[in-house]
């Protein structure tokens, strides 16, 4: 039986480093936003579980090279004779996270597809970001599809997102407790920190500059008003991490969309509930 546990686990930096990084604003803005812009694209390494160590030892494992960003990802096929499926994990993640789903789609024949995305899992690396997420998405896919279906999960719902308004052959997407406006997560970690402006515009420059992707217009909402595959979007009302409100504005914006709220599971234990599983396999098979 799953232990009750914190789902809100975003970043909690100490407040003697909050404290000095206010100083070290106020003395050298530009520093200031530097050391905000590691911390913001460092995610954390939670330890495996056991739980996962099954599902990984099934697993033809493999090492992709990403060119153009410079980076080695680890990755992972269940290999199957039906439909093509890949994962993709959300911020601070890594691809076992969906061990019961991939059991699942296992039961299903289906040919699943997974990886690490830079800094996370068994992937090596520090820092990375949201269009990296997407650029190895976007790798994998061009090596190993055509695909059918892709299945992300918060942040890897919302680079799922962005990716399928690009491609047509995608015929399924599974979005499970995406978020929605990029925006949103600058603001709620100025807020943690408590950044001024000057380091915020600075930020957002250094971001733009280092990804070429505009955060204002960077969005699912956006993209979803431009994918044609039939949609799945599951996401609990008592989600700490990512707000209801960014499902249903996602939801909103799409041709062939389905949203499917469910109550006490948060933004993790959604991914290995049984009655979220038996929606998956429904949706595949419908």
């Amino acid at each position: 039986m799953d232990k009750p546990r914190n789902d809100n686990q975003d970043i909690v930096l100490p407040s003697a480093f909050i404290y000095s990084l206010r100083v070290l604003e106020f003395l050298h803005p530009y520093l200031s936003m530097r050391l905000a812009a590691f911390f913001f694209a460092k995610p954390f390494r939670y330890k495996f579980q056991d739980r996962e160590i099954p599902i990984l030892s099934q697993a033809q494992k493999s090492s992709v090279n990403i060119k153009s960003l410079g980076k080695t990802i680890y990755c992972y096929h269940w290999k199957g004779r039906g439909p093509k499926v890949i994962l993709v994990h959300g911020w601070s993640g890594r691809a076992t996270n969906f061990y019961k789903i991939i059991e699942a789609l296992i039961d299903l024949n289906c040919d699943v597809y997974a990886f690490d995305a830079p800094a996370h899992g068994k992937s090596r690396g520090v820092t990375t970001n949201l269009p990296e997420f997407i650029v190895c998405l976007e790798t994998l896919l061009n090596r190993w599809g055509p695909f059918d279906v892709i299945l992300g999960h918060s942040g890897g719902g919302f680079s799922s997102a962005y990716v399928c308004a690009h491609r047509s052959e995608i015929k399924k997407l599974i979005l499970i407790s995406p978020f929605d406006q990029s925006m949103d997560l600058f603001e709620k970690y100025y807020e943690l920190i408590g950044l001024g402006k000057k380091a915020q515009k600075l930020m957002y420059t250094y971001f733009f500059r280092k990804t070429n992707k505009d955060v204002s217009e960077f969005s699912s909402s956006i993209s979803a008003q431009s994918i044609n595959a039939k949609t799945l979007i599951i996401h609990d009302e008592n989600d700490k991490e990512v707000e209801l409100y960014n499902s249903i504005n996602v939801n909103k914006n799409l041709k062939n969309g389905e949203l499917i709220v469910t109550k006490g599971l948060g933004h993790r234990r959604i991914l290995r509930t049984d009655t979220v599983i038996d929606k998956i396999v429904s949706f595949l098979k419908s």
